[in-house]
């Protein structure tokens, strides 16, 4: 079996778009990822922010996106987004930090349940 990967944003070389991108550093450290990272979908040119807590059920699966207004009450988080994700017109890939060090007033906001639930793994360095 072949899969093709046309389509995919973020990850593959082939077939994709030219985007401009400015560096800005978001992590002092990167410990841990999660093997496989994950699946994204959504509109082709979205982009979600390095940063974004994600959930991840198996190594390379699809990733539920937790959102700067996320009411959940016990909220299961893999991680946070290494990078800015685009999705492509079949999504996109996204690499998952498990242990870190994040500059977090750099990045994504992150609902208080949501950073509650990663903190001890990922360490949130402010105003740098």
């Amino acid at each position: 079996n072949v899969i093709q990967m046309k389509g995919y944003g973020n990850s593959f070389v082939s077939g994709r778009e030219s985007i401009d991108a400015s560096r800005t550093p978001l992590w002092l450290s990167v410990d841990e990822t999660y093997p496989g990272g994950c699946v994204l979908t959504g509109s082709a040119g979205t982009v979600i922010p390095a940063g974004t807590a994600v959930k991840v059920t198996k190594p390379g699966g699809a990733a539920t996106v937790y959102t700067s207004t996320d009411s959940t009450s016990s909220p299961v988080v893999t991680g946070l987004l290494l990078e800015d994700v685009v999705i492509g017109n079949a999504g996109a890939t996204g690499t998952v930090v498990t242990k870190g060090q994040y500059l977090a007033s750099r990045g994504a906001a992150l609902a208080a349940n949501v950073r509650a639930a990663v903190e001890g793994r990922i360490s949130f360095v402010e105003g740098v």
